[in-house]
């Protein structure tokens, strides 16, 4: 707020300088137009004289009390229209050379100060010359040169015409300025949002409720393009949610992509948009969009009926938006990929190390807190090393590749499946006690031997679950680690559960349990 505050003063006080400008070429005007006109007289010297003194005290004023500078600017022009008006009754009323003063301080001060001020001055102007028109006919004052009664009448009236209208299209002008200052400062809002909102979904969101709560629309809709999807955030002025909906047939989209332009429909004629938005009535679209890269597009509702009409402005401010949006956008895509690379494993694409210590150490916290087991799997390749030397490493970076598959396909969402590192394999499972993590395992086993095509794979596996085998994430680690290496020692193609200091063996041989209440 003290920022708007100083940037107001400041823009009070480039309006004193001009007008203290407007000023100093009014007593310029005072001492050389008379001069020339062969009018001079040592009361216009003297009216110059005192006027400058008057703009040397404002402009002292000014710098002493910045914060007196509006008043400075609204009221001072009272003495610059008693001034002119003066000297224009001093030299020769309506015929006076100076009469073009009148003229200049009005349009200079409803332009640089206001038009309502402007029209202030005007009116004092127009009063000031018909009481020294009033004051010549009455022999107060030399009436040589003034004009009779109507004349008078009909030329402070035409004065005051070109008065109003020059308040009128400065009033105008200053509309546009302020309804446009207003869109800047809107922008710069939505800005400052964009910039805190990280993720694409926060990004989308953003947009959406600017287009509601700030430009005006009744619904809005943002939707991204994933694949054969569209993905996105509807808000209703109420209720903000996130839509997910299939490819649809969407001449609008495609539209207002090939034109890099909003598009503007009464009825909506769009499968795509008629889903999300259904019923919508005066439409605008507008492409987000950014280096010639179509990300999505912004859906506004202005509803009303057949006559309502979106103003132009809003229209450019939604595309502005949607522009801005395209570049939080690409921005929060491009975090994304660094976040993805940088938690991923670049062969398999599973979780890495990274992740997974985070995950361990975030579910290890959950599970104390709400006492509940987790357990945690180390899965090892069988012979490795045989089969990169036997096969080639390029068929070794194929099994890994499908084994990391088999494990995704036989586990659940919320489960964690990382790449340990080379050939080893760790699965995290929230919720899932000893009994239940033996059947996942059995399960992947099973899934591993079926669906790794490029090479012969089995695989062993150490099971270790709290809290009665740790709990914390290194003696969990630890524990499973003691139990895989069971599981190679007594013959591989097996799985061992850590049973507190006695081991649980489950090989190949023999018939094995049936998933339990995790079941696929």
């Amino acid at each position: 707020m003290s920022v708007s505050r100083n940037a107001d003063m400041s823009a009070v006080s480039d309006r004193l300088l001009v007008l203290q400008l407007v000023r100093l070429l009014i007593v310029a005007a005072l001492l050389v137009v008379p001069a020339l006109a062969d009018t001079t007289g040592s009361s216009v010297v003297a009216i110059a004289l005192a006027y400058l003194a008057f703009i040397a005290l404002v402009e002292i004023a000014g710098r002493v009390r910045p914060r007196f500078a509006p008043a400075l600017v609204s009221w001072t022009v009272l003495v610059d229209g008693a001034a002119v008006a003066l000297a224009v009754a001093l030299t020769g009323g309506y015929h006076s050379p100076l009469l073009f003063l009148v003229f200049l301080d009005v349009v200079a001060v409803t332009l640089v100060a206001s038009y309502r001020t402007g029209l202030k001055l005007a009116v004092w102007c127009a009063l000031l010359l018909l009481l020294a028109h009033a004051a010549a006919d009455a022999g107060v004052i030399d009436g040589v040169g003034f004009v009779d009664d109507q004349i008078a009448v009909v030329s402070a009236a035409t004065f005051l015409l070109f008065a109003g209208c020059t308040a009128f299209f400065s009033a105008v002008n200053e509309r546009s300025l302020r309804h446009s200052r207003a869109q800047l400062e809107l922008l710069v809002e939505l800005g400052t949002e964009l910039e805190r909102a990280i993720r694409r979904d926060d990004v989308m969101a953003t947009l959406v409720r600017h287009s509601c709560s700030r430009l005006g629309f009744t619904r809005a809709v943002v939707l991204m393009r994933t694949g054969k999807m569209w993905e996105g955030v509807c808000d209703d002025g109420i209720v903000e949610a996130r839509v997910q909906v299939a490819d649809h047939d969407a001449p609008l989209v495609s539209e207002t992509w090939a034109t890099s332009a909003p598009v503007l429909v009464r009825l909506v004629g769009d499968d795509l948009i008629d889903l999300v938005l259904p019923g919508g009535i005066n439409v605008v679209v507008a492409p987000v969009a950014v280096d010639g890269d179509d990300l999505g597009v912004v859906v506004g509702e202005w509803g009303g009926g057949a006559e309502a009409r979106i103003p132009s402005s809003t229209v450019n401010a939604l595309a502005q938006a949607a522009m801005h949006t395209a570049l939080a956008l690409r921005n929060a895509q491009l975090l994304d990929e660094i976040e993805r690379l940088a938690t991923r494993d670049w062969l398999t694409g599973l979780a890495n190390r990274r992740l997974l210590d985070e995950s361990l150490h975030r579910e290890m916290a959950r599970s104390q807190r709400l006492a509940t087991p987790l357990s945690l799997l180390v899965l090892d390749v069988d012979h490795f090393k045989q089969i990169n030397d036997t096969y080639g490493h390029q068929t070794g970076d194929a099994v890994l590749r499908e084994v990391a598959n088999a494990l995704v396909a036989n586990t659940k969402d919320f489960d964690v499946v990382a790449r340990y590192g080379g050939d080893e394999f760790v699965v995290l499972l929230p919720s899932c006690g000893r009994d239940d993590a033996m059947g996942v395992a059995e399960r992947v086993r099973r899934g591993i031997a079926a669906h790794v095509g490029e090479a012969p794979v089995t695989i062993s596996a150490g099971i270790a679950t709290t809290p009665d085998n740790g709990t914390d994430a290194e003696r969990l680690i630890a524990a499973a680690d003691t139990a895989l290496y069971e599981a190679k020692r007594t013959g591989r193609d097996r799985f061992v559960a850590s049973m507190r200091g006695r081991e649980a063996t489950m090989p190949t041989s023999r018939g094995w349990p049936a998933p339990l209440a995790r079941g696929a």
